[in-house]
């Protein structure tokens, strides 16, 4: 009986940090964006993967990127283009290419660019303000 209850207590509090928050994009270039999600925490957790990434598509609707994450949690987010993108939509996830010269926006492809307004706090059911990323938002790296 005490061990159900230790792991019923344990089950508790890990879940009991368990959040979902969500971000929210409009692409308003052209092309389509590669988009990842990057955490500042402990876990240096990346969604989708660390070897893949979203593909937000052009479009001025707002596309949503809802995400598991642990209750004040902070996430950046960091777009770029410069290989050919997979199309798809922000739901779908296709392999990180390599090489040649990128334009980043946000964190960046790796997460470690500085950036004003690309990282937020998770907290259960919250939402992002709207990231409308635009040509102008882009720098070559």
């Amino acid at each position: 009986m005490t061990r159900l209850l230790a792991l019923l207590i344990a089950a508790f509090a890990t879940s009991a940090g368990a959040a979902d928050f969500t971000f929210q994009f409009v692409n308003d270039t052209q092309r389509p964006l590669s988009l990842k999600l990057f955490s500042k925490g402990e876990s240096h957790r990346q969604w989708p993967a660390r070897t893949k990434s979203y593909t937000v598509r052009p479009d001025a609707a707002v596309q949503e990127l809802k995400i598991d994450c642990d209750e004040g949690e902070q996430i950046c987010w960091g777009a770029w283009v410069g290989v050919a993108a997979a199309s798809g939509t922000i739901g779908g996830s296709h392999q990180r290419g390599g090489g040649g010269g990128k334009q980043v926006a946000g964190a960046g492809e790796r997460g470690l660019e500085a950036c004003t307004d690309c990282c937020h706090v998770c907290k259960g059911g919250a939402k992002a303000p709207v990231a409308k990323l635009t040509e102008a938002d882009f720098v070559s790296r």
